[in-house]
């Protein structure tokens, strides 16, 4: 399959016939079966660097000497329904409550005003300040709701 190229002049199109045979440009078309992957062209080079390398082990825990302990914290709502939350020891309470959609109502952020104390085992705490122990836990919040 060959196709024949037309002249363009100043004045317009030029039929390909008033060409000489020699003068005339013979243009292929594009190979329509292709053995070998499309080019990326500059990036040739470079797709061996954004491989999977087989020879890597397992992914470990970023140099940390051992994992940290998950605890439970079930939360308990005034009206009994509960719910769990997976934690690390030393998390703010009030950013655990928030993730896992407890709805407690803060007032000063400080543990001043006690909008927000719960009960946690046998004391009570002020969730906006405190942080989660290292042991599973029930929280009764809502304590001060009506």
């Amino acid at each position: 399959m060959s196709f024949w190229l037309v002249a363009v002049t100043a004045v317009g199109l030029s039929p390909a016939a008033s060409l000489a045979p020699s003068s005339r440009v013979r243009v292929c078309a594009p190979s329509i079966h292709r053995a070998s992957l499309p080019s990326m062209g500059l990036f040739d080079n470079l797709k061996g660097a954004f491989a999977n390398d087989d020879t890597l082990t397992a992914r470990g825990n970023a140099g940390l000497s051992k994992e940290a302990t998950k605890r439970t914290i079930t939360w308990v709502g005034p009206t009994g329904k509960q719910k769990k939350s997976t934690v690390v020891a030393g998390q703010r309470l009030k950013d655990i409550a928030r993730g896992a959609g407890i709805p407690i109502k803060y007032d000063c952020s400080e543990g001043t005003c006690k909008t927000c104390e719960a009960q946690m085992g046998n004391g009570r705490v002020k969730i906006c300040v405190a942080k989660a122990i290292d042991k599973d836990i029930t929280i009764n919040y809502g304590l001060r709701q009506k």
